[in-house]
C-alpha cells in the first residue's frame, strides 16, 4: 500500500485508549512527500476527525456533524485550517475539508476553480453501516482574496454548496 507510512504515522498519533479503525475506514485526503499528508476517519456516526501529519509536527481536529440529517446529500463545510508545508520561505496554505453524505461525485468548483485555489480532490469511504462519506479537500494560499460565493457541485448539480462558508459544528 502506497500510504503505509502515512497510516503508520496516523496510528501512532491516536490518543491512548482510542480504537484504531481498520484501514478501509480511513480516508487519505492529501498525500505529501516523505509519508506525510492528511488523514480522516469517523470515530462515531456524528463526528469526523482529521490528523494532518507534516515533517515538523502534526495537528488533530474533530468536527461535529448534525445528529439528525437527511440520508442523502447532507453537506458539512469544515472551517479552513492553516497548514505550513515546511516551505523555507514560510508560505502557508489553508486546507478546507467538506463532507457530503451518500451522494456520488465527481465534485468540482462551478464556473472554474477560484483564482489561487487548488482543484477539489475527493476521498470516499463506505462504512460497514452502508453510509458513504465523500471528503472533499481544496487548498488556497494565506492572504489571498477568495470569492466567498464560490460553489462546489457534483455532476448534474444535485448537490451544490458554498465552498468557503463553514457549517457550524453539529448543524
Amino acid at each position: 500500500m502506497k500510504d503505509t507510512r502515512l497510516v503508520q504515522a496516523y496510528s501512532a498519533l491516536l490518543r491512548a485508549g482510542e480504537a484504531v479503525p481498520v484501514t478501509s475506514e480511513i480516508a487519505v485526503l492529501r498525500r505529501r512527500p516523505a509519508g506525510t499528508g492528511d488523514v480522516v476517519w469517523m470515530p462515531d456516526a456524528d463526528r469526523y476527525c482529521q490528523i494532518s501529519i507534516r515533517e515538523l509536527g502534526s495537528d488533530r481536529r474533530c468536527f461535529g456533524l448534525a445528529p439528525k440529517r437527511k440520508p442523502q446529500g447532507y453537506v458539512h463545510v469544515g472551517h479552513a485550517a492553516p497548514h505550513a508545508l515546511d516551505d523555507p520561505e514560510g508560505h502557508v496554505m489553508w486546507l478546507s475539508v467538506s463532507v457530503v453524505e451518500n451522494t456520488p461525485g465527481p465534485f468540482a468548483f462551478t464556473g472554474g476553480t477560484p483564482k489561487h485555489a487548488t482543484p477539489v480532490q475527493e476521498a470516499t469511504v463506505k462504512f460497514p453501516s452502508g453510509r458513504t462519506m465523500t471528503f472533499l479537500t481544496y487548498e488556497f494560499p494565506a492572504g489571498v482574496h477568495l470569492p466567498m460565493d464560490a460553489e462546489i457541485c457534483n455532476t448534474g448539480r444535485d448537490v451544490c454548496f458554498k465552498a468557503f462558508e463553514g457549517t457550524p459544528d453539529g448543524q
